[in-house]
């Protein structure tokens, strides 16, 4: 799976929620409910290093789905800022976003200034001037492809939120723009593989994957 095998390796994450370290979760199995111990940022980079060896970085992509900067009381303390470090160690490609908006669009944005990777969202407009309030998609080139990564962020943050969460924005279901976006990194930017990261709910993801055309890969969180 090394440069130019055209094979890539997708590592995703989502729902977080502001553990920094290792701790207790619920799963179910053989339809019983049982705890043991998960997620920490430090295990997770362990993995990631593990699969990147094993694979070789060129053709390993990272993403994050959202409900990241959010959850417990570091997270709320620090409004996001004690994540940016170990979201940064992480090696992520990019990252779309949900509950990540509790401490305001302007919180948001600042935290994505020091992020080393995008945050993402076709369907996120300023109401005033009706423009994207984040880049809608990035093209990165791995395993000897170019690589499309449209973030689609959760729908509903100016609907069933408190307000501000989405002062100043205007949240859409980006089905409507989500063709154009995939004939853009197909046509302009001649992607290979187009990537669709989205925080909609794994029902609408299933939807919009029957309904839209064009997807390659889509990381529902």
């Amino acid at each position: 799976m090394g440069k130019g095998t055209g094979k890539l390796t997708f590592l995703q994450i989502n729902d977080t929620h502001g553990y920094l370290e290792a701790h207790p979760e619920l799963f179910w199995r053989n339809n019983r409910a049982v705890y043991r111990t998960a997620g920490g940022y430090a295990r997770i980079r362990r993995v990631f290093d593990q699969i990147r060896t094993e694979r070789g970085a060129d053709a390993v992509i990272a993403l994050d789905n959202g409900d990241t900067l959010h959850g417990t009381f570091p997270a709320v303390q620090s409004k996001g800022a004690d994540f940016v470090e170990p979201l940064n160690l992480l090696g992520l490609d990019a990252m779309t976003v949900h509950w990540d908006f509790a401490y305001g669009p302007k919180r948001l944005k600042e935290l994505a200034q020091k992020f080393n990777f995008p945050v993402l969202a076709i369907n996120v407009y300023d109401k005033e001037t009706g423009e994207l309030a984040f880049p809608p998609s990035r093209i990165i080139e791995r395993g000897g492809l170019r690589v499309g990564i449209i973030g689609i962020a959760s729908n509903i943050v100016d609907k069933t939120m408190p307000a501000h969460f989405s002062e100043g924005l205007r949240f859409t279901l980006g089905r409507d723009e989500l063709p154009a976006h995939i004939r853009r990194l197909r046509e302009e930017e001649k992607a290979d593989v187009i990537v669709v990261l989205s925080h909609l709910g794994f029902p609408q993801d299933v939807k919009l994957a029957a309904e839209v055309g064009g997807i390659d890969v889509l990381l529902s969180g």
